[in-house]
């Protein structure tokens, strides 16, 4: 008889986004990769304004559909393994679907109603 253990990480929202957390661990650097140092700036101060006021967000990752934002804080989940500052949107799945804080920028997050390509919008 053969058995297996098996690990399996699921990551989990941990609470509000840390305002003291160090955004530029992310930055890119020598003999690292990384995210541009101005991403990660404007979109640290992106989530905090989100946290702030978390209704009535929308994300629109791809330019032509958005998705209601139903969570901001501190997301433990899959790539880093630890508390991150990101957002929880519904997804094309009807899914939670998780993009970290140095995705986040003015044109991509709005207050407003989701869209469909296609569809108005409120702007």
């Amino acid at each position: 008889m053969r058995t297996k253990t098996m690990t399996v990480r699921i990551g989990e929202m941990l609470g509000p986004v840390d305002p003291s957390y160090d955004p530029t661990q992310h930055n890119w650097g020598p003999n690292k990769g990384g995210c541009n140092p101005e991403t990660t700036a404007c979109g640290f101060a992106r989530i905090l304004e989100l946290a702030a006021d978390p209704d009535g967000w929308v994300y629109c990752p791809s330019g032509f559909t958005s998705f209601p934002v139903v969570r901001v804080g501190m997301y433990d989940g899959w790539p880093f393994w630890r508390p991150t500052p990101a957002i929880g949107y519904i997804g094309p799945l009807n899914s939670v679907e998780w993009a970290f804080f140095y995705e986040l920028s003015a044109h991509n997050t709005r207050k407003g109603s989701p869209s469909r390509w296609g569809q108005p919008r409120d702007v």
